[in-house]
């Protein structure tokens, strides 16, 4: 029964890299490299977005004095 290209498991110390890919690992690393960096770029520019959007939202309220004043307003009507 044949397991690929090795035909017998007797000399293993004369075989070379048998998983699969092979040749390909610095290829590989440098992809994910830059996936990992522009990843990162992106969840940056989209929580700086969300956190703007928060801003303005308390803007709009009033400011944050005025929102907490109503958060305890709140707490004392509980």
């Amino acid at each position: 029964m044949g397991t690929g290209l090795v035909d017998t498991w007797a000399n293993t110390d004369k075989f070379g890299p048998i998983y699969p890919f092979v040749g390909t690992e610095v290829f590989l690393v440098i992809v994910g490299v830059i996936f990992w960096i522009a990843w990162h770029v992106w969840q940056i520019k989209a929580e700086t977005a969300e956190f703007n959007a928060d801003i303005e939202k308390i803007k709009e309220r009033g400011g944050i004095v005025k929102i907490l004043e109503e958060e305890k307003q709140r707490e004392i009507q509980d």
